[in-house]
């Protein structure tokens, strides 16, 4: 009891200054060696003047002398900040950094900082992806808008705020999961603000039904209804009055309309296979037809050159399972697709690899005398180091083949003597790609032989 008692009095002439600590928000702080209320203001808050600030929320007589380990708070609205930039990390097609005040509109490129303030829009079939300080992704398909709101640190605590106003269209985002209790990720549309802690999930504003889709992909997300136009303070819009928070956990999304509370969670639509995905894309359209999902409205079909789909190509939603490109580059590719519900919530994705080689040969069969036909391709003279090989057979798979040539010179070549019956044929290139020989099969062509 002794020891308990010495304890208490040591421990009440501690000094705490701040005995009745005011209703905002605020952050503490341990004294130390040499600290003053001037230092500290000097240092931490916005301006050197917030040493009053200071003095009179914790109570302080003298601000030239504080007692070390002492706790003081700070009012958290008044610390320093610093501003913090973005990089665009992929750019396709026309998108631009809006001007103010009338200034006109400049193009973003890869490697463009952007910062606090900066609206970015994206064209049709125009993409942008831009990387945060802390590894965090974001991605503005075509048609969209987007404004970074906030984009800083505080220099105190380390608290990384971030906050992106969507103003049209859709923004996917990777987060970090987050380091600092005080770290915040927002994404605000007129329908809705959307605090997350390090996931993924896309937003989506549907203007024609002024209503905001959320699908959240990998961790939770909180939803709160926003009422359009009415702000609160420098956070977004004014929370709808009585409407709580919707949390939305992975594998769920909501649709809230603006001015209503939020929506509640409905489970995302299993996402559709591809039929026979590993097939060479070879004709002049790259073609993916989607088994259908039950509940589906519609389908969403997308194209990268990267697996995380930061570097995207392609992005077509179609009211039925198949999706056609046109004028997608020779190369190796990744393929995401998805159902979207009758909500106009986009579903769970699934992603496939693919490749593209477009069929350049051209071949054509033509009947010759002694019932023979004379078989013609082009030999693309950019190729390098490219081989043909010619296959006849009677099966439409090709095997068992009658004729099998490789190292076929001069894009030509002439079968005579063939019996009645029904053949299949094609042409093989074969090049040298990053040391190793990629055979292109064109497409099995066939002919019937009457006499």
């Amino acid at each position: 009891m002794a020891l308990a008692g010495v304890i208490a009095i040591v421990c009440s002439i501690q000094p705490v200054y701040a005995r009745h600590v005011p209703s905002q928000d605020m952050t503490p702080y341990v004294v130390r060696a040499d600290d003053s209320l001037y230092t500290l203001a000097d240092r931490y808050m916005q301006s050197p003047s917030d040493w009053r600030l200071l003095r009179d929320i914790n109570h302080v007589a003298n601000p030239r002398h504080l007692q070390v380990n002492a706790h003081l708070f700070m009012p958290t609205s008044r610390l320093r900040q610093t501003l913090l930039t973005a990089r665009v990390v992929a750019v396709r097609g026309s998108v631009d950094k809006l001007g103010t005040a009338g200034a006109p509109a400049m193009p973003v490129n890869a490697g463009t900082l952007l910062m606090e303030g900066d609206e970015i829009s994206t064209g049709r079939d125009a993409f942008v992806s831009m990387l945060l300080p802390d590894g965090s992704h974001v991605v503005l398909p075509s048609s969209s808008r987007i404004q970074i709101g906030r984009l800083r640190t505080t220099l105190l605590t380390g608290a990384v705020d971030r906050q992106f106003d969507l103003k049209q269209g859709e923004v996917t985002t990777d987060v970090t999961p987050f380091k600092n209790p005080r770290d915040s990720f927002r994404v605000i549309t007129p329908s809705v603000v959307a605090g997350v802690r390090g996931t993924r999930f896309r937003v989506n504003y549907l203007a024609e039904q002024d209503a905001t889709s959320v699908e959240v992909l990998a961790g939770k997300i909180g939803v709160d209804g926003a009422v359009n136009g009415e702000v609160s303070d420098a956070f977004g819009p004014q929370p709808v009055k009585g409407g709580a928070q919707t949390l939305v956990l992975a594998g769920y999304g909501n649709l809230t309309r603006t001015g209503d509370a939020a929506g509640a969670s409905v489970r995302l639509l299993d996402p559709p296979d591809i039929v026979d995905p590993g097939k060479l894309q070879r004709a002049p359209q790259v073609t993916f037809d989607l088994t259908p999902v039950d509940g589906a409205l519609a389908y969403r079909t997308e194209i990268s050159s990267d697996a995380d789909f930061l570097d995207l190509l392609r992005d077509q939603r179609t009211t039925g399972p198949h999706a056609a490109f046109d004028n997608l580059p020779d190369g190796n590719y990744f393929v995401r697709v998805s159902a979207t519900d009758t909500h106009g919530i986009d579903g769970l994705p699934q992603v496939f690899t693919f490749s593209r080689r477009l069929d350049t040969t051209n071949a054509a069969a033509t009947p010759i005398e002694g019932n023979g036909y004379a078989f013609r391709w082009h030999v693309d003279g950019g190729a390098s180091r490219a081989r043909y090989r010619f296959i006849l057979s009677n099966h439409a798979d090709l095997s068992v083949p009658l004729i099998d040539l490789l190292d076929v010179s001069g894009g030509e070549m002439s079968v005579a003597h063939l019996s009645p019956g029904k053949y299949y044929w094609t042409i093989v290139v074969d090049t040298f790609e990053n040391g190793r020989v990629v055979s292109i099969p064109s497409e099995v062509r066939s002919f019937t032989q009457t006499r």
